[in-house]
């Protein structure tokens, strides 16, 4: 009967210690795998629940104070963001537009939020500020949107609002400035028509005018000379 010598043995121990080196890293890699796909539909789970929560809790509040509740209660939840600008909209349409610029910050300066909810919220904020007659910070609120460029859709509106404020404070070069660079937005955006047809308007204004030449009236003609008078008839 054949034994194994020595060396056969090693070639068989050494196969096996391969194998286990192989085998192990992968069984650790699919436990990770498993446990982190577990816990990613897990924190989904719990982030559906929580958000379901909080719409119930907002579609019962009536008053401003009650949404600013929801939103303590909830926070960094989509709902919480909405019942912020909900909030923040009673409050503008009750002319209360300090309440409405805080909650309009708040969700702007809040991480996480959906970043076209943020910019409606700093377009908010802006038309507040404007309704407080906070001009120069109302400016500012429409710029931090309108400077996106095409990377917000909410630009436009927001070049045309701060050049509207330019135009009632007559400040021709602001407001042309602030329309140019609306004018190189979408062109299908009917904000961006408006600008650029209020460019033209104020491009027409600032030509000087022009003055045709009249010619002058003629010099006006000597009399005739008098009829010589008839001779006195003789006897």
């Amino acid at each position: 009967m054949a034994t194994l010598e020595s060396s056969d043995s090693n070639i068989l121990d050494g196969e096996e210690v391969n194998w286990r080196l192989i085998v192990y890293p992968i069984l650790a890699a699919t436990v990770l795998i498993a446990g982190g796909v577990f816990y990613y539909y897990y924190e989904q789970d719990q982030r559906n629940l929580l958000e379901a929560k909080a719409r119930e809790a907002m579609l019962k509040a009536t008053t401003p104070d009650d949404l600013i509740a929801v939103a303590d209660k909830f926070p960094n939840t989509d709902q919480a963001t909405l019942a912020l600008l909900s909030a923040a909209k009673i409050s503008f349409a009750n002319r209360d537009f300090d309440a409405a610029v805080k909650d309009y910050q708040r969700i702007a300066a809040s991480p996480g939020v959906v970043e076209e909810l943020r910019d409606s919220a700093q377009l908010g904020l802006a038309s507040s500020l404007e309704a407080g007659a906070k001009l120069d910070d109302a400016i500012n609120a429409y710029l931090a949107v309108a400077q996106k460029g095409d990377k917000s859709p909410y630009a436009p509106f927001a070049y045309f609002a701060a050049a509207r404020i330019y135009e009632q404070r007559g400040d021709k070069d602001n407001e042309r400035k602030i329309l140019t660079e609306a004018s190189s937005l979408d062109p299908g955006s009917q904000f961006v028509k408006d600008a650029q047809n209020q460019l033209k308007q104020l491009d027409a204004e600032s030509m000087p005018p022009i003055t045709a030449t009249v010619p002058g009236n003629p010099a006006p003609a000597a009399p005739s000379a008098p009829a010589p008078a008839p001779a006195p008839n003789k006897p």
